[in-house]
């Protein structure tokens, strides 16, 4: 028989008793392991949530109290979800945290992938409970407990912007924070040809990302063996849904969407950047990370040579504010004999 231990009383207590948590027979796997005499509604809040009741009534248990209930319940609130990189890590103050602000198609898949088997590993679908239900969030978690103990840092990745780190006073000085970018309008142009290429490879599948990105522009499925013509027709059409794309995609992923707030948060952040020509060699010589084989591949639907004179004149819009801190970047980058910059040097 399983040895019985303490209801856990704080968050940090919480997370490392998911080493017990077995898949296959759900969360009961762990409830079964704790010993729930004397644990007090406030108990779980804190436990969970890492605060108290909300009011006196919240904090105060009836006679039919059942704390089991009321932790399992607690487990699969919207706010234990939404909260959970938040609470790992300020459950874990002496780990370092590995920020990466992963901004889309400038590289990076690669290397989360590989982070994620390296480190303990937090990635912002966590939070999503339309991406991860509550059964893939609580196997996260046990991995996570067990990943922990052997680390001294934490990973932390997604398309997050910055400005989310940095809201939450989540960046310390002993963190690293690192990106990775790309020419503005490339950047683009491989965005959308993306998608296409979801688009067209899960035709006939119901899959959360395809389906946002048709419903922004009215659709629920692309037609069947679509043309190439069609294909840039409805790359056009997505270019100017938002939020399918973003106008500055590197300033509003590094700053507030223009040059000055992203050149701040990249000083005072002190962000490591580097870009897709140095990206290989400075993954190896930063992580000893081997080239990896090409993830998320696109086929080159949406280009210059293939867009229409419009969609390149949008575009040329889209990236007004981009254009010159990209220009900006490589000047230091192209300058420094090094692989990447960090953001001091801008000041």
């Amino acid at each position: 028989m399983l040895p019985i231990v303490a209801a856990p009383q704080n968050v940090r207590q919480m997370l490392l008793a998911f080493a017990m948590f077995d898949k296959s027979a759900g969360l009961d796997s762990l409830l079964d392991r704790l010993s729930f005499d004397g644990v007090t509604r406030r108990q779980v809040y804190f436990s969970v949530l890492g605060r108290g009741p909300e009011t006196a009534k919240m904090a105060v248990a009836g006679p039919n109290y059942n704390p089991r209930v009321h932790l399992a319940k607690t487990l699969h609130t919207e706010e234990f979800q939404v909260r959970i990189r938040e609470l790992i890590l300020a459950a874990f103050p002496e780990k370092r945290r590995l920020i990466f602000v992963h901004i889309a198609k400038c590289a990076g898949t690669d290397l989360m992938q590989t982070m994620q088997r390296q480190y303990p590993y937090l990635h912002h679908h966590m939070a999503r409970a339309n991406v991860t239900d509550r059964a893939e969030l609580f196997e996260l978690l046990r991995e996570f407990s067990v990943a922990v103990r052997l680390s001294d840092s934490i990973a932390v990745a997604g398309h997050v912007p910055l400005r989310w780190y940095l809201e939450r006073k989540l960046v310390r000085f002993e963190d690293d924070l690192f990106s990775t970018i790309r020419e503005p309008r490339e950047l683009l142009y491989s965005y959308i040809s993306f998608i296409l290429t979801r688009l067209v490879t899960y035709q006939g599948t119901k899959r959360t990302d395809t389906t946002a990105w048709l419903s922004h522009i009215g659709m629920t499925e692309i037609e069947p063996n679509p043309s190439p013509g069609y294909l840039v027709e409805l790359g056009g059409r997505l270019l100017r849904a938002q939020p399918v794309t973003t106008p500055n995609m590197l300033c509003a992923n590094l700053g507030r969407g223009d040059v000055a707030s992203a050149v701040e948060s990249i000083v005072t952040t002190d962000i490591e950047l580097t870009d897709m020509t140095r990206y290989s060699a400075w993954r190896l010589q930063k992580f000893g990370f081997e080239p990896s084989r090409r993830v998320n591949p696109s086929q080159p639907y949406f280009s210059p040579k293939t867009a229409t004179a419009a969609d390149r004149a949008f575009i040329d819009d889209m990236v007004g504010e981009d254009t010159p801190l990209y220009e900006k970047l490589c000047q230091h980058l192209n300058a420094s004999d090094a692989l990447s910059i960090r953001g001091r040097v801008l000041g």
